[in-house]
């Protein structure tokens, strides 16, 4: 299925939505996803849920954006450094995080009668380790980028050909704290102006800077941008003005992990190719089965789980096919990448993982 056909199930989706509540970030995902809806002639409410701890610029980012879209925009004002289990930034942070905004938005939609919420996953997120998704579940959140089988890379492309403005700074400060150190409003401050002030030096498109135990590390989707050595010497001068005690570079320039499967993954038999994948997360064997049997899918057929030894083995497309519970996902006799790319397509919206 092209990228067009996508798009358009996109907006027939919309059209059956008729009004829909937004989930608005600025990013990539829910810019398209308000442009659409705009398209489609939805009434759509965008909202943004504000953490306070967002790289600056985010909430004018997202005001302009709705406005210049003509799309009506709600914000919800909340802290989340003022929750105890947040600032302990244990493992389980991003699974409260994605409940706090959620939970809220859903309140804040239904009382503007929003009944349908929609937000900007797609189907490339379902293989990265973001357990803050099952909370989508919870409050059953639409996403139609994943139902129309709309991939990151995809999105991207449309947006660009499309010249369509989304930003690139939308993921919370808290993601750059070693897990388990706290969280306070001085490190994401730090953070945010230390990130802020290498873009501009470097005038890289992406940075992050990563601390643990007052250490900066600091990555670039362009490493090209920062080998100068009068740029080195203002951001450590800058950075040590900042108090961190010592400034990294990682050598690995910042990369997408959006490609669904890799040539690696793929092994060759004697008549035919098989998937081997493994998710960066665990399985949810019970609750997976669960939801394959109760949603009717012509792909999918011959279920059967194995609980004492952690699989579920099915047919997709008539192919053989397992998921484990450690993560790894088989598919047996595809005739080449794209047709195990589109059966692993069909597959990951039954997945539930683990935390």
């Amino acid at each position: 299925m092209n990228t067009n056909i996508k798009i358009n199930k996109v907006k027939e989706i919309f059209k059956d939505y008729g009004k829909v509540a937004l989930a608005f970030s600025g990013g990539a995902d829910s810019t398209l996803l308000a442009y659409l809806a705009k398209e489609a002639g939805v009434d759509v409410l965008a909202i943004t849920y504000d953490n306070q701890i967002f790289p600056s610029g985010f909430l004018e980012f997202a005001k302009r954006r709705t406005s210049e879209l003509g799309i009506r925009h709600e914000i919800i004002d909340g802290n989340f450094l003022d929750v105890d289990e947040f600032v302990e930034n244990s493992p389980k942070r991003c699974l409260l995080c994605r409940n706090l905004m959620y939970g809220a938005i859903k309140q804040k939609a239904n009382e503007e009668g929003y009944e349908i919420i929609i937000d900007g996953n797609n189907i490339t997120d379902l293989t990265h380790d973001r357990p803050g998704i099952l909370m989508k579940f919870k409050y059953e959140i639409e996403s139609p980028f994943i139902e129309a089988e709309l991939e990151t890379p995809e999105i991207h492309k449309f947006l660009d050909e499309n010249n369509i403005e989304y930003s690139n700074s939308t993921t919370c400060l808290a993601t750059r704290v070693k897990t388990n150190e706290t969280v306070t409003i001085d490190k994401v401050n730090r953070i945010d102006h230390c990130e802020a002030y290498v873009k501009e030096i470097t005038g890289s498109d992406v940075v992050k800077l990563r601390e643990e135990k007052n250490v900066a590390t600091i990555e670039l989707s362009d490493l090209d941008a920062i080998l100068d050595n009068e740029k080195i010497d203002s951001i450590v001068e800058e950075l040590k003005l900042s108090q961190y005690d010592k400034i990294l570079l990682n050598l690995k320039a910042i990369e997408s992990d959006d490609e669904l499967i890799l040539d690696d993954e793929l092994e060759k038999g004697a008549n035919n190719l098989r998937l081997r994948k493994r998710l960066p997360f665990g399985i949810d064997i019970s609750e997976t089965d669960k939801i394959l049997k109760s949603r009717g899918n012509e792909h999918i057929s011959n279920i059967e789980t194995i609980d004492e030894i952690g699989y579920i083995k099915f047919n997709i497309d008539g192919k053989e096919s397992k998921i484990f519970r450690d993560g790894k996902i088989s598919i047996e006799n595809n005739e080449n990448k794209e047709d195990a790319k589109e059966s692993l397509v069909k597959i990951l919206p039954f997945i539930r993982r683990t935390v």
